[in-house]
């Protein structure tokens, strides 16, 4: 049995493709979801091709998704209570069909450390999509850091994107190059329609990373240099998260220059940042995705784990805000021709699983 263990609309977005080709093969599988964000993920399954979920292990905390530490220990205590409730039959649904089973978790999220835990309570493997990231700084960003290196001392099979996330899993077992991120087939498998305006362009805001939020004096200095330095109006996509913290400051960022909006579908998302003049992020998704669409990108972080674009549509910031400053105003310079990619993660990924006889 293949069962997907997700919790966000960046994890059902980057697996959707795997699991689409699944089913176009005849291939069942299951979907439990700790809804992480309990806001998105359920809205967004049919936009993607996703059947309703088999099991939901939490709901967020109330129903809201994760804010802060305290809804971290509420939202695992669920999962805690789903297992000691269904934990026993659960592992014999995994071993009912005499084939082996595995869950597949991918990123970087606490959902990828609670499913790659479950897999080994249940008797099932781990395979992790989007493996063998590392940004070499435990540190930044945190706590996504952390998760990337505990999946991957308990993962079985490693799907690495590229050269280099390989190199990090040398001398483990199960480790399985796919030449790029399953984002790309998100992006590809519908081909944004969207190009950059030049009648009424505009810059695309997406920053949502928990350590970037927290930092109160670096999301003050960014929305400022922003909202003084942008050549063109903003469209700032914020999630509940980003909402919640940021609060009266995105209230206050002047409707002339910044269209708000709540968190898209990923078609829609994928259209908006095709059409985009630049885009700052500190989104690793983003990040991929813009360097297939050749998006000029200011990667707002500290430290990335991911080298897409970097010295040619991308630049990292170092959270320096000279350097989104210099970049606002020589984003042009960065715009790249579309990527075309004879490979496709996902093809990979599905081609190992049947090898392996998850099914």
């Amino acid at each position: 049995m293949i069962v997907f263990v997700y919790g966000t609309t960046a994890e059902a977005i980057k697996l959707a493709p795997v699991a689409r080709r699944l089913a176009d093969q005849g291939v069942d599988y299951e979907q439990w979801l700790t809804l992480q964000q309990s806001d998105t993920v359920l809205r967004a399954l049919p936009g993607l091709g996703l059947p309703a979920p088999d099991h939901v292990l939490a709901n967020g905390r109330g129903g809201k998704p994760l804010a802060g530490p305290a809804d971290v220990v509420v939202w695992l205590g669920q999962i805690l209570a789903w297992v000691v409730r269904s934990g026993w039959s659960a592992r014999r649904r995994l071993r009912s069909g005499g084939g082996r089973s595995v869950l597949v978790v991918h990123g970087d999220t606490m959902t990828s450390v609670v499913g790659a835990v479950l897999a080994k309570l249940l008797g099932a493997d781990c395979a992790h999509v989007e493996a063998g990231l590392r940004s070499g700084n435990w540190r930044h960003p945190f706590p996504e850091e952390l998760d990337r290196r505990i999946v991957g001392r308990l993962a079985d099979v490693h799907y690495a994107p590229s050269d280099a996330a390989a190199a990090v899993l040398a001398g483990r077992r199960g480790v399985v190059p796919t030449g790029a991120n399953t984002v790309v087939d998100a992006v590809l498998d519908r081909a944004p329609s969207a190009r950059p305006s030049e009648t009424d362009p505009y810059g695309l805001v997406l920053l949502h990373r928990f350590e970037f939020l927290t930092a109160a004096g670096l999301t003050d200095r960014t929305l400022a240099a922003l909202q003084q330095h942008a050549p063109h109006r903003m469209v700032l996509v914020a999630d509940d998260q980003a909402r919640h913290v940021l609060g009266s400051r995105l209230d206050a960022l002047p409707p002339e220059l910044f269209t708000v909006l709540d968190k898209v579908p990923h078609a829609e998302f994928t259209d908006l940042l095709a059409g985009a003049s630049f885009v700052v992020t500190d989104s690793g998704g983003v990040q991929e995705e813009a360097a297939l669409l050749g998006v000029p990108t200011l990667v707002h972080r500290k430290e990335t784990e991911r080298q897409d674009g970097l010295g040619e549509n991308a630049e990292l910031s170092g959270w320096d805000v000279d350097v989104l400053q210099r970049f606002l105003r020589s984003h042009a310079e960065r715009r790249r021709p579309p990527q075309t990619l004879r490979i496709s993660p996902s093809d990979i990924v599905v081609k190992d699983l049947m090898t392996r006889e998850y099914h």
